[in-house]
């Protein structure tokens, strides 16, 4: 794979620190901090220790990965979307250069965080202990906040520094929002979007969506899965490191950083963020295994050990996030009986049980694969497609039980809003992150099952939950990358 940028002088990467750094003097957060897994009660901070401010910049060079057969020792060409199950891999950079001064990485180093938070607009300050961040752990450190004040604002300062003996700690502040109790009725605005890729930014910053997204103050936000491509670009990741390096430049735009330290965030794990295009748990990519890529995103994210989850916000709002690839069967596109499954019996049974104990008056299924589609007949990946046709019927009878629900996916990277036929279950497709990314669909064929089709652009969902005289409505919004509704319907 040939490095794409252009040479980068020695000279720069000295004076910056590049090359072979020392200890420093000190330490920072050039990754932020990341406010997840909020309740009514208790919170997660997840916090990165760096050894600079800022992302290295974005013109140094990129590593070069290179892949062996393992029995042979033959070179194997890297293409994207694609598995190397059985190589051996190397990672070059320019001599007297190592992967932390890597284009656009942000490296760890070793420190100590803690927490400070409070009630906004009170004096009082509670803190978390100090902890210690290694840098074989990738300078990460989760700190638990509890007993918390539902439908609060709460302030935050983290702080990260390099022992006990530093006076100077690195301070970086932000506010969260706690959930409202399952009785309590109130305003409610939330956002999701999915599949955002290094190499197709569209904003000075990183992403022009996270802005667009920080204006509308969101109470929580879900990123439906595709955090990062591992798969795609000029640095395909098939080491532990490489992937680290895709984590640490993306959250290292500052657009990322800034939004992602005001505002609550859910993640959803897909394929391209856990190993490779269509992966599934039998899935071994270089160096790299499912259950490697799965530990990697779980650190990377304070994802819990289950990943299909719902949670309540308020009297109105109940929310569903489902797991698209670790109960799927292996080798699912082979036609077999019984029939391959997507989402896991247990999984299955686990989303009927808790849809027939809600008692919100709208539910929400987040999806990283559709459920209604249409789909593209290439593809075979989800519940629109043949190779899932029996439990996707299965599944759309078993949401078209429930009045006020709507299915929400990510993945496909074009907008949509459809209707299933048989079942009249809804679906909105959010879109790619940036119309760069966008792609898969032609606005000049819609389907029958369409009531929206947008095409060839980016963008983000966005719900509002208004209480009212007699209970509450929901608004869904779809938006181009800028914030503007392109489509909205009333619930």
């Amino acid at each position: 794979m040939k490095n794409s940028k252009r040479p980068f002088n020695l000279l720069v990467a000295l004076t910056l620190g590049l090359v072979c750094p020392a200890v420093a003097a000190e330490v920072h957060q050039a990754t932020g901090f990341k406010i997840v897994n909020v309740t009514s009660t208790a919170a997660e901070i997840w916090t990165r220790v760096t050894l600079r401010a800022a992302a290295n910049p974005a013109d140094a060079p990129l590593p070069r990965v290179e892949a062996y057969e393992l029995k042979t020792g033959q070179p194997v060409a890297l293409r994207e979307n694609r598995v190397f199950p059985d190589t051996r891999i190397t990672v070059h950079m320019p001599a007297g250069m190592d992967l932390g001064a890597a284009g656009g990485g942000a490296p760890a180093a070793a420190g100590q965080t803690r927490v400070r938070f409070r009630v906004k607009g009170t004096d009082a300050w509670s803190e978390t202990p100090w902890e210690n961040a290694e840098r074989e752990r990738d300078g990460i450190i989760v700190h638990s906040l509890s007993k918390l004040v539902s439908a609060t604002r709460y302030e935050l300062v983290v702080q990260a520094r390099r022992n006990a003996d530093d006076r100077r700690p690195d301070d970086q502040s932000g506010e969260f929002t706690s959930a409202p109790l399952p009785d309590q009725r109130q305003p409610v605005t939330f956002c999701v979007m999915t599949c955002q890729k290094y190499e197709r930014l569209d904003h000075p910053g990183g992403l022009a969506i996270y802005p667009a997204m920080s204006a509308l103050r969101p109470d929580f936000f879900v990123n439906t899965g595709d955090v990062v491509y591992y798969d795609q670009g000029p640095v395909i990741a098939l080491t532990p490191a490489l992937a680290r390096y895709h984590w640490a430049r993306m959250f290292a735009l500052p657009t990322l950083r800034d939004f992602h330290r005001n505002h609550t965030s859910f993640f959803m794990k897909d394929d391209h963020d856990i190993l490779a295009n269509d992966c599934g748990p039998a899935t071994r990519s270089g160096e790299l295994t499912y259950a490697d890529g799965v530990r990697l995103f779980r650190e990377q994210t304070a994802a819990p050990e289950r990943a299909n989850r719902t949670f309540r916000w308020g009297r109105d709002l109940q929310v569903w996030l489902m797991e698209g690839r670790d109960y799927r069967t292996p080798d699912w596109t082979e036609k077999r009986t019984p029939a391959p499954t997507l989402w896991g019996r247990e999984q299955i049974k686990w989303l009927g049980e808790t849809l027939a104990a809600s008692t919100a008056t709208f539910r929400v299924i987040l999806t990283t694969v559709p459920v209604v589609g249409p789909d593209r007949s290439n593809k075979d990946d989800n519940y629109a497609n043949a190779g899932f046709a029996v439990e996707g019927k299965e599944i759309r009878e078993l949401l078209a039980r429930y009045p006020n629900l709507t299915v929400i996916t990510g993945d496909r990277h074009w907008q949509y809003v459809s209707v299933d036929p048989a079942t009249s279950v809804n679906e909105w497709s959010i879109g790619p992150s940036t119309a760069a990314h966008a792609g898969g669909w032609e606005e000049k064929t819609p389907r029958p099952e369409h009531r929206f089709l947008r095409t060839g652009q980016g963008g983000f969902l966005s719900g509002v939950i208004t209480p009212t005289a007699t209970g509450a409505g929901l608004e869904l919004r779809l938006h181009d990358v800028d914030g503007r509704v392109v489509y909205r319907e009333q619930k």
